[in-house]
């Protein structure tokens, strides 16, 4: 009789430091969905390598910036969206075991002049790329404080193994509260040289530095109930210029993964369609950073 595989013994970094920049320079544009920058920590809960699951939890700082095409038109009555930002805070507690993983995410934060969207732009724009335009910012979504939950899941299933894996998941999502409040289905395929759901990068999974290299691509559907950056404050919002968002958005990426160490690295192309008539689809460029300690 075969001997029962026994679980690899956990690393003795159990925490990360994690950094990831949003923007969309590289496609030579400055709209819509114009910069994001996070900052966060995460820790391994489950210590023991025996365990049928694990469990993390992380604690992210982020803004989030939000323009029209034109940054200088002062007229905003032909703004494809509103100018708006976003400053929150977001605790994240996450569950994994071998074919599934929850996700719950809850985030506070404040939108409007307090959120210091255009103080961040308009002094890059003045001072590190000197010599590009300064945005209006007229008429940007007023002051208000959110509240939101968020709530991943994914089943996913191993097609081919290693070393060079297939595996396809199905990512339901949710949100709901006062900035977002949606339904979303993903389907993920992920190619290439992967460790397993509870392992893996492709998860933020600590505890194990198996080197790990590949790539995902990504096609998922919203149908989007509320947008508090498009259409203001759901309670409430007397901000001069709000519009009505499209409630069916399409997102397609491509992701590419690479674990050395204790050094992370993950690199998106987006791509979604339209938020509002005016708009046009958009496309922009994450990379993230993180490092065990």
């Amino acid at each position: 009789m075969g001997q029962k595989k026994q679980p690899k013994p956990l690393t003795g970094y159990h925490k990360q430091f994690e950094l990831r920049e949003d923007n969309d320079f590289l496609h030579f544009t400055d709209r819509y969905y114009s910069t994001g920058t996070f900052l966060g920590l995460r820790k391994l809960l489950t210590q023991s390598p025996d365990s049928l699951s694990k469990s993390h939890f992380g604690f992210y700082l982020f803004q989030e910036i939000y323009t029209p095409a034109d940054l200088e038109e002062p007229n905003y009555l032909t703004y494809e969206r509103p100018f708006a930002g976003f400053l929150g805070f977001s605790n994240e507690l996450s569950y994994s075991n071998p074919k599934r993983f929850w996700n719950f995410n809850f985030v506070i934060g404040v939108t409007g002049p307090i959120s210091g969207a255009e103080f961040v732009q308009s002094s890059f724009h003045s001072t590190a790329a000197e010599g590009s335009r300064v945005a209006t910012w007229n008429e940007q979504i007023e002051n208000n404080v959110h509240a939101n939950f968020y709530l991943d899941f994914v089943r996913e299933w191993k097609l081919l193994p290693n070393p060079f894996s297939v595996h396809f998941a199905l990512n339901p999502k949710t949100a709901f509260g006062t900035r977002d409040l949606y339904l979303q289905n993903d389907a993920i395929f992920y190619f290439g040289k992967r460790s397993s759901l509870q392992n893996s990068i492709a998860y933020k999974q600590l505890g194990h530095l198996e080197r790990e290299f590949f790539f995902a691509v990504r096609l998922g559907y919203r149908y989007l109930f509320h947008d508090s950056l498009i259409e203001g404050h759901i309670i409430s919002d007397s901000s001069t210029y709000l519009l009505e968002p499209y409630h069916q958005i399409f997102f397609y990426n491509f992701e590419l993964f690479f674990r050395r160490g204790r050094n992370d690295l993950k690199l998106t192309y987006n791509f979604e369609t339209p938020r509002t008539f005016k708009a046009e689809p958009h496309l922009y460029i994450s990379f993230t950073y993180a490092r065990s300690f």
